[in-house]
């Protein structure tokens, strides 16, 4: 199991400014895991667990999929920083 901050977290660390929410994704880990550790699961669209302990979300990485007839598949460009 792997554990990576994400979203605007990151952003406020880049930018230098302080950061009030912190964002979790868990890759490599079963629902049941993070039940079995504690973790509340409040996600229902998608698998979203609360640290029992500091109450950050904690989702599980998932696959996106597009939806609806027409929808064009969005390209992604890795950049480098």
């Amino acid at each position: 199991m792997k554990i990576y901050l994400v979203g605007g977290a990151v952003r406020d660390s880049l930018l230098e400014i302080p950061v009030f929410d912190r964002d979790w994704v868990v890759v490599g880990a079963a629902p049941s895991e993070l039940l079995a550790q504690g973790y509340q699961q409040v996600g229902k669209d998608f698998p979203v667990f609360l640290n029992p302990e500091t109450h950050e979300e904690y989702a599980l990485a998932r696959t996106e999929r597009k939806s609806g007839q027409g929808i064009p598949a969005l390209p992604a460009t890795p950049r480098r920083m």
